[in-house]
């Protein structure tokens, strides 16, 4: 482990065992993880993307000591997240979201009291810690209320709040802004940045490509339990092919037409699919030699032809590398 690692983990697997048939005779493994290797350094938004069942959740739930890993180290703060989990706990924040965690019946300022004291906030400082995190996450007018008032949003904050109150040298955040509304979710992303400027680590996990692209300084792929890709966004596009991104889309194109694009300068491969009775082409080009007239040179028989160039995104990167790894 290096000095600026926040989070190291080598070879992590995870497997699930449960039992199924009349008699529960039949014993059912599924891998969860399959040998993951990370290293996360202090300071950074650190972000880990990955389809449903991909082992996004395990993963977090294993940096956050909250399940051990069936084999491989894993090693947070410098801190085994297995034998030395009792030290670690009071270092990290972990925010998974949703409805569950929280105390419905009695207020939000109640709730962080009682959390504060699991957290061992020292009684001297505990309200005034409270009202500094209540303030940050912009809940202080709704503070005495009952959570069980508060909107989806208002209980996201209200999380943050927990996992910020003891001062945590690194944050886990599992979907932060699922379900939120815009203007919430920019909160919520706004506060990140702000953790990260008061020196916490975050490791974030989310299905929002724009957030990711927006937020993280790295970003990794994980698929089927896997990790696929590791960089930072721009090493990311060139990974699957290039920064410009041109779209051609007609009735249909036979594999000559599709051979000549390829041959293109800079062109890194093109993938189509179908748009109701139109086909589209993706073509990932990794320099700025191509121009849009020369792809249409090689399209001379489809005078309903549509070309269009844009900049790669990080959904388009993602998928890639996810249907590459399915393929």
């Amino acid at each position: 482990m290096t000095e600026r690692s926040a989070i190291h983990a080598r070879d992590v697997r995870r497997v699930f065992e449960s039992r199924k048939g009349f008699f529960f005779n039949e014993l059912i493994r599924t891998e969860a993880l399959r040998g993951v290797d990370l290293d996360v350094d202090h300071g950074e938004i650190f972000g880990l993307l990955g389809p449903n069942g991909a082992g996004k959740t395990t993963f977090t739930k294993i940096l956050s000591t909250l399940l051990i890993p069936t084999s491989g180290s894993v090693e947070v703060l410098g801190l085994d997240v297995v034998r030395q989990a009792a030290e670690l706990r009071p270092r990290i924040g972990l925010v998974l979201g949703g409805e569950r965690g929280l105390y419905n019946r009695i207020s939000a300022r109640e709730n962080l009291r009682y959390f504060a004291d699991i957290y061992g906030v020292p009684v001297v400082h505990r309200d005034r810690r409270i009202q500094e995190v209540l303030d940050r996450v912009d809940l202080t007018e709704a503070a005495d209320r009952r959570v069980e008032e508060f909107s989806r949003g208002m209980k996201q904050k209200l999380h943050l709040a927990r996992g910020i109150l003891h001062g945590p040298e690194i944050l886990f955040l599992d979907e932060p802004t699922i379900g939120l509304d815009p203007k919430s979710a920019r909160e919520t992303r706004k506060l990140i940045r702000s953790l990260v400027a008061d020196g916490v680590t975050i490791f974030l996990t989310t299905h929002y490509m724009f957030e990711a692209e927006e937020l993280c300084q790295r970003i990794a792929v994980l698929s089927r339990g896997r990790i696929v890709a590791r960089d930072t966004v721009a090493g990311l596009r060139k990974l699957v092919g290039g920064d410009r991104t041109i779209e051609v889309e007609a009735y249909g194109f036979d594999d000559g037409e599709i051979q000549r694009l390829n041959r293109l300068p800079g062109v890194s491969r093109v993938m189509s699919e179908e748009f109701g009775p139109r086909l589209r082409l993706t073509m990932r080009v990794r320099t700025d030699e191509l121009s849009l007239e020369q792809v249409r040179a090689q399209l001379v028989n489809h005078p309903e032809l549509a070309v269009r160039e844009r900049r790669t995104s990080l959904e388009d990167v993602y998928l890639d590398l996810v249907e590459e790894e399915a393929s």
